[in-house]
């Protein structure tokens, strides 16, 4: 299984994500996970290593509402959203 930030958002799918960061107050992250037989990955991992360190975020706390919230909108858009600390906030 490979994850990777999500690429071009259908309009009102980028709406609908705003729409819930601009609710709960949290940063969201997209990403679209797909399989890859075992060869193709193993590649990809090692293409990933040559890169250099990965970027990092902290991840955010939600509350239990909030992430009740993320997984509604998860199952509804076929992504997985992480919440992670924005950039300079505390």
């Amino acid at each position: 299984m490979v994850s990777e930030i999500a690429r071009r958002l259908e309009p009102e799918t980028l709406e609908q994500i705003k729409a819930l960061e601009s609710e709960t107050g949290l940063t969201l992250v997209a990403f679209a996970c797909r399989s890859l037989d075992p060869a193709r990955e193993e590649r990809l991992r090692t293409i990933q290593a040559e890169l250099g360190p990965i970027l990092t975020a902290e991840p955010a706390q939600p509350s239990a509402e909030q992430l009740a919230r993320i997984r509604e909108l998860e199952s509804a858009l076929d992504l997985s959203l992480v919440a992670v600390r924005a950039q300079g906030s505390g």
